[in-house]
């Protein structure tokens, strides 16, 4: 038989952990409605045309399609790391569009990863004129980084597209967005992870709390009966 000192601590701790899985539920949920509200408005403005100064005006442009033309930077191209496309790992080629309101980081789609980390896809000059058609996304950050890595112009890989770090590789001001190329394509949407699986994440935790308050009862009503 457990002393009532020792009941009371499994109480608390059984309290203790159903609160932490009942915040975890309601993040999730959360979670979910953010992703609801990204795919309601990637639906709405991926076919309605920005210029680059209207997009520049507005505080949330992402999801809106801009048309642009200009000249790329002579040896600005480089890899974005740790992308994946139907299993495969692969990068991202990301160049640098000049504007005249700074560098435009233009997302011009996927290559795949040597076997050898060493070696990456040749990238072929492009110095003539471009005209672009794309959609503006939000620059891709990871949530954990493992500390500033030094750039190599000889070996042109990056983890992140912050514009600050893209400003001091190119030493020049670069635009607070992304155009990507493709994205009919591609079939892209602007979340990894979509709603339904915060959703079901949501519905463990709180299947868990009351497995962990089932099993307490049983627990309590078996030292009852003990007595």
């Amino acid at each position: 038989m457990l002393s009532i000192g020792k009941r009371g601590g499994l109480l608390a701790l059984t309290g203790v952990m159903s609160l932490l899985m009942i915040t975890m539920g309601v993040w999730q949920l959360s979670r979910a409605d953010e992703k609801r509200l990204l795919l309601q408005e990637w639906q709405q403005r991926r076919d309605i045309g920005l210029s680059l100064n209207e997009a520049l005006s507005m505080q949330i442009p992402y999801g809106y399609r801009l048309e642009v033309s200009g000249v790329y930077l002579n040896g600005g191209a480089l890899f974005l790391d740790n992308q994946i496309a139907s299993g495969r790992a692969g990068y991202r080629l990301i160049r640098p569009l000049q504007t005249r309101y700074g560098l435009l980081v233009v997302d011009t789609g996927w290559w795949p990863a040597d076997p050898d980390r060493r070696k990456l896809p040749p990238i072929l000059p492009q110095n003539e004129p471009v005209q672009l058609s794309g959609n503006l996304v939000r620059p891709s950050i990871p949530p954990l980084a493992l500390g500033e890595v030094r750039f190599d112009p000889g070996h042109p890989l990056v983890s992140s597209l912050e514009t600050e770090q893209l400003a001091q590789i190119w030493g020049q001001q670069v635009l607070p967005f992304v155009l990507k190329l493709g994205v009919e394509k591609d079939d892209w949407q602007p979340v990894v992870m979509g709603p339904e699986r915060h959703i079901g994440y949501a519905v463990q935790w709180f299947a868990m709390t009351l497995a962990i308050w089932g099993a307490a009862a049983w627990w309590y009503r078996r030292q009852d009966d003990e007595a």
